[in-house]
This record gives structure tokens, sequence and C-alpha cells, in this order.
């Protein structure tokens, strides 16, 4: 599941690295750029919100992994076909409608096979594979062969890994079966009226809310912060391909730790602090252009939003709902943030940043985990070693009380 998720934000992100490369050559302005973005994440919204509520309906994880690891596959190498702005959209749509749900599924996946005491490590670590190989492998690896070759090849290339992921889901995996340990709420193929479930937790709700914040944040960041570092910094690409490695690389380790605090601290307090600290991330090179060495470590170390992104839209809701909804409740979470943070946000900060300032996105990407910061104040704690811990506490507080 770890490179199954790794391969498909590989694929998803890459686009934003080769942006100074591919819009010149189609002759994209920053309106174009956003709405490139904006189509690929409508499209992954709906089909996760889709896909995954079939796959818990007719329990078939499997099947829809390996045909939608096979569609992105051939996606990704059309990308690189496209002449024109509306071959690019069509392209990129067609990729996010084929792994929108694919990081449900994975996470689901690996709900079946985690402890309680593991679940907060394991699920993280799947998510991390976003900044390993989407945001440090990717953007070292997509400008070198736009370097060397041309963007074209880059897409090319990046269509042999999830083939590769497709063949060996569907010779190794086994369709996720529930452990004795997390089997009190399930029942073998979920019926429809069962459906409301997945809606009737605040956490869900709220989880909502962040993941609005955290889409914000990260396509805001991500896909305006290589053009404006060329652009306004001057900074060559091969430099802003290191920034956003390093960006990448602490990603990565902050997708393993704060995962594993909330299972020993607690998931509310983790996305609380964190949420606040994120928020510095975007704001220091739209304002301070530091150069690149001491711009490597500012990325490095305040790249947090990848680490709690697996809190609160796969760990949270997965210990919110009935087990047969998991990927149901967690494609609700992913459907509302792509939709708005991920559709609707780069395509205003693209305008914004054509007609008023280019640091405009930047801006945008701090307000989105300002957001995630407050809502998280009303999440209902679910770590189980917390609330074990809470519990004992209370029990031993109630019996330490004097009789009458």
């Amino acid at each position: 599941m770890f490179f199954t998720y790794g391969f498909v934000m590989m694929d998803r992100l890459s686009i934003t690295y080769l942006f100074p490369f591919l819009a010149p050559a189609l002759k994209l302005n920053d309106t174009q750029i956003g709405l490139s973005v904006s189509i690929l994440s409508i499209c992954w919204a709906v089909s996760s919100w889709i896909f995954s509520s079939a796959s818990d309906l007719l329990s078939k994880k499997k099947a829809f992994l390996v045909v939608i690891v096979l569609i992105f596959s051939l996606a990704s190498f059309s990308t690189g076909l496209a002449a024109t702005f509306t071959a690019l959209m069509l392209a990129r749509g067609l990729m996010g409608a084929a792994e929108g749900p694919v990081v449900t599924l994975a996470q689901a996946a690996v709900i079946a096979d985690s402890s309680t005491k593991r679940r907060g490590f394991n699920m993280g670590l799947v998510q991390s594979s976003t900044a390993l190989l989407g945001a440090v492998v990717a953007p070292l690896v997509v400008v070198a062969i736009a370097q060397s070759m041309t963007w074209r090849y880059s897409f090319y290339i990046l269509a042999i890994p999830g083939i590769v992921v497709a063949l060996i889901l569907m010779k190794f995996m086994r369709e996720p079966k529930m452990s004795k340990e997390v089997s009190e709420h399930i029942h073998t193929k979920p019926k429809l009226s069962d459906y409301k479930k997945a809606f009737q937790h605040r956490n869900i709700w709220l989880g909502m809310v962040m993941s609005i914040g955290f889409m914000s944040w990260l396509f805001a960041f991500t896909t305006f912060a290589p053009t404006f570092l060329v652009k306004i910094d001057k900074i060559s690409p091969s430099y802003v391909s290191l920034i956003m490695s390093a960006m990448g690389l602490g990603s990565f380790i902050w997708g393993l730790v704060l995962p594993s605090l909330s299972d020993r601290f607690g998931r509310k307090p983790i996305m609380t602090i964190f949420g606040a600290v994120a928020i510095f991330a975007p704001i220091i090179p739209a304002e301070f252009h530091l150069s690149v060495g001491p711009l490597i470590a500012v990325m490095f170390f305040l790249a947090l939003a990848q680490g709690y992104a697996p809190i609160f839209m796969a760990i949270i809701p997965s210990e919110s709902v009935p087990r047969e909804f998991v990927a149901t409740s967690m494609s609700i979470i992913v459907f509302v943030g792509e939709l708005f943070g991920g559709t609707t946000v780069p395509t205003v900060a693209g305008i914004l940043a054509d007609h008023f300032s280019p640091v405009a996105p930047l801006w945008m990407a701090a307000a989105g985990s300002f957001v995630v910061f407050l809502a998280s104040f009303g999440l209902k704690e679910t770590s189980p070693m917390k609330l074990r811990r809470l519990e004992t506490k209370r029990q031993m507080d109630s019996s330490s009380l004097p009789t009458v």
C-alpha cells in the first residue's frame, strides 16, 4: 500500500514541478495552471466518493485498486502527449478520476491488518509515501528528465511504476479482512440503508472542514511555490527541485512522527499544535525571500501539514464510524476537501496571482492551515491508548473518593 499510494501522488504532484517547463511550452498563464490542478481535484473528489462507497457496499477493494492503478498509469502517459491546454485538461481529468479512491482503499486495507497500538504509525507510514515519492523523489527525477530530454518524457516514464504496482497487486494482494480485535462493528456486507452511519459523527464533519484547509495549504503551496521561486526569487529550476525535495523529506519524516505521537498523546492536541505551526511554511518564502540554503532548512522543518494529514483524513475517521464504512467516511472527507480546497483554491489563487500579486497563493495556503487549527478544537478524542489512560485515571479517581 505504501508504494501504491506513493506512486499515485508521484504522478499527481509531478506536474507542479514541471510547470516551469510545461507552462512556456503550452503557453499557459497562472490561471490555466490553476485550472489544470483544479480539474484533477474535482474528478478525484467525485470518483473517491463513488468508488470508495461502492467498494464498501460490494466488499471488493482489491478489484477496484487494480483497475484504477492501471488507468491512472495510462493517464500519466497521456499527459505527456498533450499539445494544447484542452488536451492537458482532459488528461488530468482522467488521472483524477482514476486516482481518487486509491488513498481510501489503501488505508482501509491497512486498518484491517493493524492493531490499535500500531494503527497511527501504520496509517501514517502509508500516507507518508506522498512525501517520500511525491515530494522527495518526484521533483529530483522529473526535473532531471525534463532537463536532459523534455518534460514529456517525464510523464511517459512515470507511467511505468504504476503498471508494475498493478501487476503486483493483482498477484499478491488479498481482499482486506477485519482482524478479530476490531470486528465488533462488522457484518459481512453492509446494507445501503446503513450508509447514513458514515455521517453521524461530528469528527467526520470537522474532518471535512479540515480537509478544505489542508487541501488549500497543499495545492496552493505546491502548485505555485516552484513558479514563484523561479520567477520572483530568480532561483534556478534545479535548486527549486532541491528545495521542494527538502520539503518532501520533511513531510515524510513528519508523516511518520506525528501519527505515532498521536497514538500516545492523542489525535486532538497533535492536530491543534501542528496545525498552527504549519501556517508559517508558505509565509516565510512569500515574505522573506531567503537564499537557497536557509530555504531548504525552513521547508524541511516546517513541512508539518503532510504529517497531520493522515490523522484527520484516515486515522480519526477509522476510529469514529463503524468499520464497514471506513472507506466511505474517508472518501467523504477527501471529496469535500478536493472539491473546495483542491478545486476552487488553485483556480482562485491563479487568478489572484495573475491580476493582483504572485504572493497571493502562498497566503491562501497559510490561511488553509489556519482553518485546520481552528477546526481541531472541536474534535472528539479517538486515540485508543489515550482513551484507556483517561478511563483508568477516572476509575482511580472515583475509587479514591471517601465513602460515606
